[in-house]
């Protein structure tokens, strides 16, 4: 079964120019949660580049079994790769966007069309590329994330508190908003000076991060990033998806708060770790 669709022009600041072909096998079933790590993983490392780099070929794992997810670009003869890092934002979020509504995980592929030349592909599969293995990452992005930094915010001391509430959200809608936001930080520009990031998935569930230093009520785009990566991976190792709330810190100092909420984004404080 195919499913053919465009973007939306006023979510993640996608032109009318851009569009979206998806095309799914639901006669190939892959776990969801598979998917949603694979996109993570793929996402920590795309929204890291600047958003007119050209990637080539390229794969990621999933963690939790043998599905994973790579990208094709379409090389006219001798061109260089037309598949920047904005169009594969773009391509994922949609992506990601459809199979959660259609409650449809399986194998995928987006085709990736810009003012009506195709500048690439990309695909969600049960395994490797024919002929290929995948090219696993120890540990995953997600994980080494916490390890290191961002390239492009190398010299902050960057660190999170995060406060668990009562209230479940589901994991999928949690991934969804948290890959959404990486794009939204990365197309505002990762040192890019802001009042706050909010960011808006299905059914109101929300991750937002807003200044609270001292000196000035603004945050980078980029901690935006930081703490959302941060805080999915607290969420992943606790096996715990509710609400919380997150304060950020940078060299020791307060920077920002926020966190992931559902509706009005009220809740009773169950644990703080």
């Amino acid at each position: 079964m195919a499913a053919k669709s465009q973007t939306n022009a006023a979510d993640l600041n996608v032109p009318a120019a851009f569009k979206v072909e998806v095309l799914c096998d639901p006669h190939i079933p892959i776990d969801s949660e598979e998917i949603y790590r694979a996109a993570t993983d793929m996402m920590v490392e795309v929204t890291d580049r600047p958003l007119m780099q050209p990637w080539l070929d390229r794969d990621w794992k999933s963690p939790l079994g043998e599905s994973g997810i790579y990208i094709r670009p379409q090389n006219y003869g001798k061109e260089p790769s037309r598949l920047y890092t904005q169009y594969i934002i773009w391509g994922l979020n949609h992506m990601l966007l459809s199979m959660t509504l259609l409650d449809r995980f399986c194998k995928t592929t987006a085709v990736l069309m810009y003012r009506g030349s195709l500048v690439g592909e990309i695909h969600i599969a049960k395994g490797p590329p024919v002929g290929r293995t995948w090219n696993v990452q120890e540990p995953s992005a997600l994980m080494a994330f916490n390890q290191g930094m961002s390239a492009s915010l190398a010299n902050a001391n960057f660190e999170v508190r995060v406060t668990y509430s009562a209230k479940h959200l589901p994991k999928k809608l949690v991934y969804l908003t948290a890959i959404k936001a990486m794009g939204e930080a990365c197309e505002k520009g990762l040192t890019a000076v802001v009042p706050g990031m909010f960011t808006t998935g299905l059914q109101e569930v929300t991750w937002k991060l807003v200044g609270m230093s001292q000196s000035a009520r603004t945050i980078k785009a980029g901690y935006s990033r930081m703490a959302v990566i941060k805080t999915l991976t607290k969420m992943v190792l606790d096996e715990h998806f509710s609400e919380v709330f997150v304060w950020a810190k940078v060299d020791g100092h307060a920077a920002g708060i926020g966190g992931f909420t559902q509706g009005d984004g009220s809740f009773s404080i169950n644990g703080t770790t």
